[in-house]
């Protein structure tokens, strides 16, 4: 995904735009995911939801970006699940991950999720594939193998739950916020597991300026 004065492209199109586009309808290849594009894929699905409930689309902030990122990818490597950072104090809260990164924000607001990367119905079995050599997640009737989510519709997913949630909701459209930087971590060694179903842990930022100052 090439950038434009630093910024990458995906962003600076419309969200209609971004769902229109090939890129974005690419399975997620979860030994391999493409970070920047679920990235963007999260980013333009909530500007979609911004737009169609009247509201103001967000700007993209790569200080809020790059706040999200680090707790994503925390989540995953220390395996928790929460707002808080439990290993390292200089990253345990929004505030202090967020003004690590800049200290441009007078208001903030975080919404994370944690939702399985491959798009089974509700109930599904599973079963070891020894050609293969890992475990295939599939519909006992039709013998269907269910796949990966695409980008695109791994982040509208995504953002779906996150509408259905009050708290998450009223962050996702509260007018007040105009900034946001969105990042997902998927598992780690996918497919390897009978219990646990590859998932992705998934944070939204959302910042309001600092009202500026006027001397009298």
């Amino acid at each position: 995904m090439g950038t434009l004065d630093g910024v990458p492209a995906g962003y600076l199109v419309a969200d209609s735009t971004f769902f229109n586009q090939s890129i974005g309808q690419q399975t997620i290849d979860l030994s391999k995911p493409d970070a920047l594009l679920l990235e963007v894929a999260l980013f333009q699905a909530t500007n979609e939801a911004r737009r169609k409930a009247g509201l103001p689309l967000f700007q993209y902030d790569r200080a809020l970006s790059q706040a999200a990122r680090s707790h994503a990818q925390s989540m995953i490597q220390y395996d928790f699940y929460g707002h808080e950072n439990p290993v390292y104090l200089w990253d345990r809260t929004l505030l202090s991950r967020v003004r690590r990164q800049t200290t441009r924000f007078g208001r903030m607001a975080e919404n994370i999720g944690e939702y399985q990367t491959i798009n089974t119905p509700k109930w599904f079995s599973v079963r070891f594939s020894s050609r293969h050599q890992r475990y295939e997640y599939f519909s006992e009737e039709t013998s269907e193998v269910y796949s990966p989510y695409g980008y695109a519709s791994y982040a509208r997913y995504a953002v779906e739950q996150w509408l259905k949630s009050p708290h998450h909701r009223a962050n996702l459209l509260n007018p007040l916020y105009t900034h946001l930087g969105c990042a997902a971590s998927l598992s780690a060694h996918p497919f390897q597991s009978r219990r646990i179903v590859p998932f992705g842990r998934l944070v939204q930022n959302f910042g309001a300026l600092k009202e500026p100052i006027t001397l009298k």
